[in-house]
Parts: C-alpha cells; sequence; structure tokens
C-alpha cells in the first residue's frame, strides 16, 4: 500500500508542478490582456495614422467651414454690387453700346460708380473689387471699359485703397491713387473666363456667381482669385461683370487657422490629377509656417485616408477634397490641409516608441507579478510537496495527495504556537515595564496634588451615586455628551447638569477642572488596582503555605 501511494504521487509531483507553472503562466496572461484592453479603451494605443487623420479631418473641418463663409460672404455682397452698379448704369445711360468710344460719357459712368465700389471693397471679406464694362473707348475686341480697386495693403483692412483699372483722374478726385501697374481698361485675355461669362451669363445672378482659377494679375507677381458676378438688365441686356478678388497676401492675413500643429498648411487650389501649389492660396497656423513649393505635388493614397503629395525635393501627408466655392462654378476648387513628411515620419516614431515603452512596461508588470506570487505562494507549495513525497517514501506515513500530512499541519500549529508563546513573552515583559513606568508616573503625579484634597475627592466619590460615577468614568475616557445621554436614557441638558454638579461634590475647583479630575481618578484607579494585585499576592502566599507540611 505504502509503495503504491509512494509511486502514486511521485506520479502526481510532476502533474502539480506542471499545473502551477500554467497557472502562473495564465495569471501573466491575464494581466497583460487587462491592462492591454484597459489602455484600449482609454485610447492610449490608437493607431498613430488614424490619429493623425483624426487631427487633419478637424483641421480640414475648419478650414471648409472658414472658406464657405468667405465665398458665401463675397457672393452675396457680390450680387447686391451687381445691383447696384447695374441701378447706377441704366440711370446714366439708357443704352450701353451708346459709351463706345465717349470718353466724357464713360468718365461721368466711372465717376458715379468709383465711391460705391470703394464702400463695398471696404465692408466685403476681399483684397479688392471690379466692375468690367461691356463697352470701350478703342476698337480692341478684347478691351473693357470699368474700375478695379484694391487695398493698398492687403493685411490691413483700414489701409488706402488702389486704383488698378479705370480713369486715373477719376481715382484722384475721390481719393484713390492709380496703382504703378495700372491701366485704364480691362484686357479681357489676362483674366481668364471673363469672356465665357459674358457670353453665358443669365439670372437669376445669384446663382450664377462664378470663381475663376487662381491668376497672377497682369503686371503684377500677386496671385487672387476673383469672383465675378453677371451685371443683367431687367430685359436681359448683359452690361458687363462685377465682383471681388482676393489675393494670396488678404488670403494668408486674414484667414489664419486655429490649430495645435504649427507646421500646418492650408491650400485653395484649382481641382487636378495633382495638387498645383502655383494655382493656390495658401495659409497656416497663427503661430506656424510649412514652406511648400511652387510647383505641382503628385499625389498617392495612404492609409487611413491619408494622402502623400510628392515634389521634387520635398514631400507632404494630408488630406485633400473638393470645394465649390460659388453656386455658378463649372468645376470645384480643391482644399488641401497637410503637414511635412518629415513631421509624419516623426510622429509614427514617436508613436511607435510610446506602443513600445507600454507594451515593455506591461511585461514588467506581468513578470514582477509573476514572480511575485511565484515567491510568495508556487514556490513553498512546491517545497511543500517536495517534503511531501520524501516523508511517504521513506517513513510510509499517510498522506493525501496535493496536501500537506496531518504531522506537518501539527508541526506547523507547534511552531505557532512556541511563536505566540514567545509573543506572549514579550508581550509580559513590557507590560510589566508599562507598569512600572505607570506607577512612578502615578506617584509623580501624586506628589503634584494635595493630599487634602485627593482625601476630599476620594470621600466624596465614594458618597457618590452610580449614576454620577457613571458620568465621571464617562468624562475621564473622553466619552461626548450625545452618547453619555443616550447610554443612560437621559437629555442632554441632564448630562451637562450632572457634569457642573461633580466638579462642586468632589471638590474641584479653578481652571481646567477635566483635567483635574482626570488625574485624580487615574490615581484612585491606579491604587484600586495595586490593592488588588496585592490581595490576590496576598490569598496565593497564604495557600501555598497550608499546603506546604513544613510550614505546618
Amino acid at each position: 500500500m505504502s509503495g503504491f501511494s509512494f509511486s502514486k504521487l511521485k506520479k502526481a509531483k510532476p502533474s502539480m508542478r506542471r499545473r502551477l507553472f500554467l497557472y502562473m503562466g495564465a495569471l501573466a496572461a491575464l494581466l497583460l490582456v487587462t491592462l492591454f484592453a484597459v489602455l484600449l479603451l482609454l485610447g492610449q494605443l490608437k493607431s498613430p495614422r488614424e490619429e493623425l487623420a483624426k487631427t487633419l479631418t478637424f483641421r480640414m473641418e475648419a478650414f471648409q467651414s472658414d472658406m464657405e463663409s468667405l465665398w458665401r460672404n463675397v457672393s452675396v455682397i457680390g450680387t447686391h454690387l451687381s445691383e447696384d452698379m447695374t441701378a447706377i448704369l441704366e440711370e446714366q445711360t439708357a443704352d450701353l453700346s451708346d459709351l463706345n468710344g465717349d470718353a466724357d460719357a464713360v468718365e461721368r459712368l466711372e465717376d458715379a460708380m468709383l465711391e460705391p465700389l470703394c464702400q463695398y471693397v471696404r465692408q466685403a471679406d476681399c483684397s479688392g473689387a471690379f466692375v468690367m464694362l461691356n463697352t470701350s473707348l478703342v476698337s480692341n475686341t478684347e478691351s473693357f471699359s470699368g474700375l478695379y480697386v484694391q487695398r493698398s495693403n492687403a493685411a490691413h483692412t483700414t489701409s488706402g485703397l488702389l486704383l488698378y483699372r479705370g480713369m486715373a483722374d477719376i481715382g484722384r478726385q475721390h481719393g484713390v491713387m492709380p496703382h504703378r501697374k495700372w491701366a485704364q481698361e480691362f484686357d479681357l485675355s489676362e483674366f481668364p473666363g471673363f469672356a465665357e461669362h459674358l457670353k453665358t451669363a443669365s439670372v437669376p445672378i445669384e446663382r450664377d456667381c462664378r470663381t475663376t482659377s487662381l491668376l497672377t494679375l497682369p503686371d503684377t507677381s500677386e496671385r487672387a482669385i476673383l469672383l465675378t458676378v453677371p451685371m443683367l438688365g431687367e430685359d436681359g441686356t448683359v452690361y458687363g461683370l462685377c465682383g471681388f478678388a482676393v489675393n494670396q497676401t488678404y488670403f494668408s492675413s486674414h484667414h489664419v487657422q486655429p490649430s495645435g500643429i504649427n507646421r500646418l498648411a492650408c491650400i485653395l487650389s484649382d481641382s487636378a490629377e495633382g495638387l498645383d501649389v502655383s494655382k493656390g492660396l495658401l495659409t497656416y497656423p497663427a503661430d506656424g509656417f510649412c514652406f511648400v513649393p511652387d510647383e505641382l505635388l503628385t499625389k498617392r493614397n495612404l492609409r487611413e485616408g491619408l494622402t502623400a503629395f510628392t515634389g521634387t525635393e520635398l514631400s507632404f501627408v494630408g488630406l485633400s477634397q473638393p470645394f465649390m466655392a460659388a453656386s455658378g462654378d463649372i468645376e470645384p476648387h480643391a482644399l488641401t490641409v497637410l503637414i511635412p513628411k518629415r513631421d509624419y515620419g516623426r510622429l509614427l516614431l514617436k508613436s511607435k516608441l510610446e506602443i513600445g515603452g507600454l507594451l515593455i512596461l506591461l511585461m514588467f508588470f506581468g513578470v514582477v507579478c509573476c514572480l511575485f506570487y511565484t515567491r510568495r505562494y508556487f514556490t513553498p507549495i512546491l517545497e511543500d510537496i517536495d517534503h511531501v513525497t520524501a516523508a511517504g517514501g521513506e517513513a510510509g506515513n499517510p498522506f493525501f495527495e496535493e496536501l500537506l500530512p496531518l504531522s506537518d499541519k501539527l508541526r506547523v500549529h507547534e511552531r505557532t504556537i512556541t511563536d505566540l508563546e514567545t509573543e506572549r513573552q514579550d508581550l509580559r515583559g513590557q507590560m510589566e515595564q508599562a507598569e512600572a513606568n505607570a506607577k512612578r508616573l502615578a506617584q509623580k503625579r501624586k506628589g503634584e496634588i494635595d493630599p487634602e484634597e485627593y482625601h476630599v475627592f476620594l470621600s466624596s466619590y465614594q458618597k457618590l451615586g452610580a449614576e454620577s460615577r457613571a458620568v465621571i468614568d464617562a468624562m475621564v475616557d473622553g466619552v461626548s455628551a450625545q452618547v453619555l445621554a443616550e447610554q443612560l436614557g437621559k437629555k442632554m441638558s441632564t448630562v451637562y447638569s450632572y457634569r457642573r454638579d461633580i466638579y462642586g461634590k468632589v471638590g474641584i475647583q479653578g481652571e481646567n477642572k477635566l483635567q483635574q479630575l482626570r488625574v485624580r481618578v487615574s490615581l484612585m484607579r491606579r491604587e484600586q488596582r495595586m490593592a488588588s494585585l496585592d490581595n490576590d499576592s496576598s490569598a496565593a502566599s497564604a495557600g501555598k503555605n497550608a499546603e506546604d507540611p513544613a510550614n505546618q
């Protein structure tokens, strides 16, 4: 039987070891999975591309909202401009064709139009405004009379105005100085799309507002996008075009984008296969800048909806989407937000390092927990299994598989009892020392109290009733009046009266009455305990002498 049991235990031992290690591995896996899930829920392990896509999408939404507000504003004001300019023109002449070659009539018309046009420039979200009339002072079919006024400093809305197209004398009379690249009339070849819009102009004019592609203003380096609105008579006669301009300086100064990304560029450009930066308006965050070269950037789709923009020297990562600036646009523009690809790579590297650090921390935490549980629980169990195996094999003692033998449990209990006894002896010595210290302290306190006053207190205390003694004990032990009232079944006012009367009954006067009471009661209790101990010692000695025959 013993041999059979011992062989069975030997077979059970590896199984137990294996199970313990499996339990430890399962615990480690559970800890890692739990922490990993918590980090996922807290959003600490999200894909960096996904996070960047969300950030750029938020920037794109803000940029799109700003652009919609801009072009909605200029479209509405452009409609009013068209109506006002048409009314002035019809007031000045019954037939626009009569103005061809008539400098005086054109001068009078421009004189009437210039001041209202300047007011519209100051009110609208634009860098300039223009009125192009379907008439000319020369025989060239590509030349049209009109006015074009723009801000002298597009970065400041309070700056003066310059005359870019129109009669110089009329501008000077109204305090609008001619631009250094001034010209008297419009050349349609320099303004792409104007001729087409003149031919296709129709009512309602609010639905026929169009934006041009980005163009460079003639004889300047200033790039701008123009909003054109037809001027139509009640009979459908096309008098010309009017509208507003938004140039690069005004766009970058007055449409700064709110963003936590410093190196960010927002671009309004023509829609094309790639991103033609040379045909777009750029703006940046308030405290940031991102250099984007004037070239065609090729597009390539990335994961998470991002797009790579690659140039000859620099590359970028961002988002792009079509955008209809005006209701009459034939083709949409494109809105693009992008950051340098180098910054994108740094974000990916930083995110990977953070995730790697978190995973290492998780692994470290799991290993530490496993080591702790191994040292605290598994190792003692394995050692006990070895001990059970050795005891069963050598002595044949009864044992239960995976449990300690009863004898081992008893030995553990004996050791525990021994330890408790040792602790008891130590505590007894500490108590004796404390008693000695208390005795010395009591003697010291007793010496500080007038013996006669203490004698009066003792005699008075003996005459008190049980209820008064209970109140004194509660006062000495720190029991609150509310608790004492509940214990005695009295009102709190009654308890307060008891406490005031007690001082007079036991002869305590002066300041710190409660402290005096506590000292006297402590001394009294001390003397009572000492007397009790002396009586017990005397009784024990008398009993011992009665049993000892030698003393008889």
